[in-house]
């Protein structure tokens, strides 16, 4: 029986309307708190869940007026436990990696770091490629089917594939290489060599196909920019801006998409796609009508394999496999021999793939205090151009999450924080922040009063 008989479009059209209103209350004091991550990440579940909820694509017809409603509930689940948890938590996480980055402050130490981090990152390409540099510009500056790469690493491989992972250094110059824009004492030779930098980069990341890697290239190099705009400016650029980006991202999204067979961006298909790849809301409805009777409850397997992602195999041949893009390619019988296809199930989808409702509820709730701890560090971000960067780094890492969270999208961050504990200065300074609270730098009086957020209690 054609489940699209009877399926109405008002009970996601209510939802989606009534997560805008949390967005504008939130807003209406200061617009920037768009920017926030709590904010990020309701723009994230309407972008991925619930305009595709809303439009009701052949894909979502398929199912009943009843699947639909239980996956709505699904995503107001998520995002009440992701409030509640947000709202009654301090966070705290991330405290210590951001008062290390104001430690780096001296663009003479911003740029050192950052030639460190590019060294290190260029090291296994030279090493693999046998020091032809012309190599390495071909596989970035032209396309290729499927958005293959010559310096790709394995998915289960050994010691030369842990060797190539490291150029995750290269992604942790990118805030370096944002900030290195916009300071003012930073040298012409200095910026010139940052816009090679980041030309090279931005044309790697677009010719690879993953939306993950060209947000994380261009949002710190927006933040940067952002950085510079006066105060009336910056309300324009997020009233005016934000949403244009995002749209101009939907169509760059379709025409990757519908040209990766051929290595291309197909912007005249684009432009009529019915399929963009922020479709998840389909599988959360998938997922919730095969599990568990076709496959059963994974109880966070799929979210220990990330954990344990970054430990090299070679170092661990029984580390646990099988994320859970594979895992639903299995489900999906997607998955051609001796291919790496995945299928994503979406954010929420994973979470109800590993405890149903309580899987979205505890999930949610965690990630409710990430970004707590996250939004935390908004004082020192709005004071240290190298802070705000990393910050925007991380709302990137936020919204890409919508597809499933996936350890590989903050490898970039991890290389950065490896950076921050190798060349960060212990200081003695107190940085004043918003409404008379200060925040202690590393070695500051522990009686100092904590980072909070304007207007947290």
């Amino acid at each position: 029986m054609d489940g699209s008989v009877g399926v109405s479009a008002l009970p996601a059209f209510s939802l989606l309307m009534v997560v805008i209103g949390i967005i504008a209350i939130h807003c209406q004091r200061d617009i920037r708190q768009l920017v926030s991550a709590r904010n990020v990440f309701l723009l994230t579940i309407m972008a991925w869940f619930l305009l595709e909820a809303c439009l009701l694509p052949d894909a979502v017809l398929k199912y009943s007026q009843g699947a639909h409603l239980m996956g709505l509930l699904s995503v107001f689940l998520c995002i009440g436990s992701f409030l509640a948890a947000y709202h009654s938590t301090k966070g705290g996480l991330f405290d210590s990696t951001f008062k290390r980055l104001v430690s780096i402050e001296s663009p003479r130490l911003i740029w050192g770091v950052f030639l460190f981090a590019v060294f290190v990152g260029f090291l296994p390409l030279m090493v693999i490629a046998k020091g032809n540099v012309l190599l390495i510009l071909e596989d970035a500056f032209m396309s290729r089917g499927r958005w293959s790469s010559i310096f790709q690493r394995g998915r289960f491989g050994g010691v030369r594939d842990a060797f190539l992972e490291l150029q995750l250094f290269l992604r942790a110059a990118l805030p370096l290489a944002a900030a290195i824009m916009v300071q003012k004492k930073q040298g012409h030779f200095r910026k010139l060599v940052v816009v090679l930098f980041l030309t090279y980069m931005s044309f790697r990341a677009i010719n690879d196909g993953t939306r993950s890697k060209v947000i994380e290239v261009f949002l710190p190099l927006a933040a940067a920019i952002y950085w510079r705009f006066s105060p009336s400016l910056k309300q324009k650029a997020l009233l005016f801006g934000l949403p244009t980006l995002m749209i101009l991202g939907f169509l760059w999204s379709a025409a990757s998409v519908i040209g990766r067979n051929e290595g291309r961006l197909d912007w005249e298909g684009a432009l009529e796609a019915d399929y963009v790849g922020f479709e998840m809301f389909r599988e959360l409805l998938y997922l919730q009508k095969v599990i568990p009777d076709k496959s059963p409850y994974q109880f966070g397997h799929t979210y220990l394999v990330q954990v344990v992602n970054p430990i090299p195999r070679f170092l661990w041949p029984g580390k646990p496999s099988g994320d859970a893009g594979l895992l639903m390619a299995e489900l999906q019988d997607t998955v051609a021999q001796g291919a790496d296809l995945t299928v994503s199930p979406g954010l929420i989808g994973e979470m109800y793939w590993n405890g149903g409702l309580p899987g979205i509820l505890f999930v949610s709730v965690f990630l409710g205090y990430v970004a707590k701890s996250w939004d935390r560090a908004r004082p020192l971000a709005q004071q240290s151009i190298l802070a705000f960067t990393v910050f925007a780094a991380g709302l990137a890492i936020i919204f890409v999450s919508g597809r499933s969270i996936n350890m590989s999208t903050a490898y970039g961050m991890l290389g950065l924080y490896v950076i921050l504990i190798l060349f960060s200065r212990k200081g003695r300074r107190v940085v004043p922040v918003a409404r008379g609270s200060v925040i202690p730098t590393p070695g500051a009086d522990r009686n100092a009063p904590e980072l909070r957020l304007p207007g947290s209690r």
